[in-house]
């Protein structure tokens, strides 16, 4: 998640930087060039923010479900099968709780 946030603000300084470059340029052509590759650069950050939010959101449901199959069960084995199956992988054999 922190290399999404450092590609972020790349985007947002690369977009910064052509507005920059458009507003100083003497040619007309080189600051059309320079405006339409800020809005692109500012398309693909507002694009971004939209994965990490709706990333945030379902990594905090999976969490919430998670924390709720580690509560509900009394087995420990249970759980970490549960658990197992909800991430997609096969758990080892789970062994009897010991009495």
């Amino acid at each position: 998640m922190k290399d999404l946030k450092l590609y972020l603000d790349k985007l947002r300084a690369d977009s910064e930087h052509c507005v920059t470059i458009s507003q100083t340029a003497l040619n007309d052509k080189k600051r059309e060039v320079f405006e339409m590759l800020a809005a692109t650069y500012q398309k693909l950050a507002a694009d971004l923010e939209a994965v990490i939010a709706t990333n945030a959101i379902l990594d905090e449901e999976r969490d919430k479900r998670l924390l709720g199959l580690l509560g509900k069960d009394d087995n420990p084995a249970e759980s970490i099968t549960e658990i197992a199956k909800l991430l997609g992988q096969t758990p080892d054999e789970p062994k009897p709780p010991e009495s």
